[in-house]
């Protein structure tokens, strides 16, 4: 009978090694069918193949984790409370914080915020502010020079109304800064069909000129990014009737409301015309609240 030395008994050993690393490896499955793969659980067919990828119920994965078996291919995402520049780029996380329309929704990491993905039917876009003062700004020649006022809006002049108070600026939940409640400008980050309104409404006083027809009109102006105006739309002119002499005092304002497509980039702003005073004086708005107000939401 041979003896067996060291030597040999090394290169008896590295041949069954050889020989294993060679065949099918199955964790919990008797006869694993792939020599390229591990495959665990003969049930549910989990395979890892030779160049990472995992599939689940997915003989053949073609992606990092694959799981298109055809029949329960969801996937579960947990909470994490990193940053997204702290989680990197392309990680995903499930928010459990309500947002406007949902409970939770999906997010994923840019590498410095993280990105609502939206649901469906969900308002992307929402813009709430009101305004209890009498600032605005005079930008277009008219009966009144050009320039900021605050002790109301003057007459027979296009005036922007400014110094709103904003209540929400939000994309999909998430706090966003695409008004300016300084100079109540609205800029669009993405194209898409805007639903737009807003309200304003003079302090009572008595509605009387001899200058021509009495009229008070709010308007919505759109311009592009080089700041050239491309439409300005009014879907509400009040002619108020001539009241007299004091005390008979009314309230007078208007409303446009309208559905607009814009462009990324382009501006919407609020702006009125007012006559309704014998001189051209300023007329102050009606500022004990929910009177002038603006609303933008995304459709």
């Amino acid at each position: 009978m041979m003896k067996l030395n060291k030597r040999m008994m090394l290169f008896i050993g590295l041949g069954v090694l050889s020989s294993t690393a060679s065949a099918q490896i199955g964790i919990g499955v008797n006869n694993p069918g792939s020599t390229n793969a591990v495959e665990i659980n003969a049930t549910e067919k989990v395979v890892i193949d030779k160049t990472g990828k995992i599939g689940v119920g997915v003989a053949a994965p073609k992606m990092a984790i694959d799981l298109r078996n055809g029949i329960n291919g969801s996937m579960a995402i947990g909470m994490t409370n990193q940053t997204a520049a702290e989680a990197g780029a392309g990680a995903v996380r499930y928010n459990p914080n309500p947002a406007i329309g949902v409970q939770g929704y999906i997010e994923y990491s840019d590498g410095t915020v993280w990105v609502p993905i939206l649901p469906y039917g969900k308002p992307r876009i929402v813009v709430m502010a009101e305004k209890t003062n009498n600032n605005s700004t005079v930008f277009e020649t008219g009966l009144w020079p050009m320039g900021d006022y605050t002790d109301g809006i003057p007459g027979r002049s296009s005036a922007y109304l400014t110094s709103w108070t904003e209540k929400l600026d939000s994309d999909s939940g998430q706090p966003r800064t695409n008004f300016n409640p300084s100079t109540g400008e609205f800029i669009a980050p993405r194209a898409g069909v805007y639903f737009v309104t807003f309200t304003f409404a003079l302090a009572p006083s008595q509605v009387n000129t001899s200058f021509g027809q009495n009229q008070t009109e709010a308007i919505w102006e759109v311009r592009n990014s080089s700041n050239a105006v491309i439409q300005r739309i009014k879907t509400n002119n009040g002619y108020p009737q001539d009241t007299g002499n004091a005390p008979n005092a009314v309230i007078v304002g208007s409303a446009s409301t309208a559905s607009l497509y814009l462009n990324a980039g382009d501006k919407l702003r609020p702006f009125v015309w007012i006559n309704v005073s014998w001189d051209p004086d300023k007329r102050p708005l009606l500022n004990t609240g929910g009177y002038n107000v603006l609303t933008i939401v995304e459709q």
